[in-house]
């Protein structure tokens, strides 16, 4: 590592090069590369094309992941306006049963079957329904 990192001086570079057989080829090599001006242009070409490469795959991935934050947050923003008018359907149906029931013509029991849903979560949908009316009448009396 230091011979590449240029921090050996000539001697050292030498004994180096006589330690071992693949670190004298090695230099020779790095020798012969670095002499050879054609050679040297092409490598560095083919690792600048490399570069380029590795950052249009980069680059290419990143605006997949932005265009899929931005279809994920499309899609969420449609279901919930699903939802949301499911549950306003929902709480529109239990406010017309619980009037069917006060008005005695179906048991809670009856108007909990036609609403889906069981007679205790029934029973706390009509109260929260009656509390909201008597709110938005008392609000509706003060102006």
């Amino acid at each position: 590592m230091a011979y590449f990192a240029n921090q050996l001086d000539d001697h050292e570079r030498e004994e180096l090069a006589m330690s071992d057989a693949a670190i004298s080829g090695a230099m020779d090599a790095a020798r012969v590369f670095l002499a050879d001006d054609d050679e040297r242009w092409n490598y560095i070409n083919r690792q600048m094309a490399i570069l380029d490469y590795n950052s249009g795959i980069q680059d290419s991935r990143e605006e997949g992941l932005r265009e899929g934050r931005r279809e994920g947050r499309r899609e969420g923003r449609r279901e919930g306006r699903r939802e949301g008018r499911r549950e306003g359907i929902g709480i529109g149906r239990v406010g017309m049963l619980a009037e069917l029931v006060r008005d005695g013509i179906l048991t809670p029991g009856q108007a909990a079957r036609k609403a889906e849903m069981t007679e205790k979560d029934f029973r706390k949908a009509m109260e929260n329904h009656e509390r909201e009316e008597l709110a938005m009448r008392d609000a509706a009396a003060a102006k």
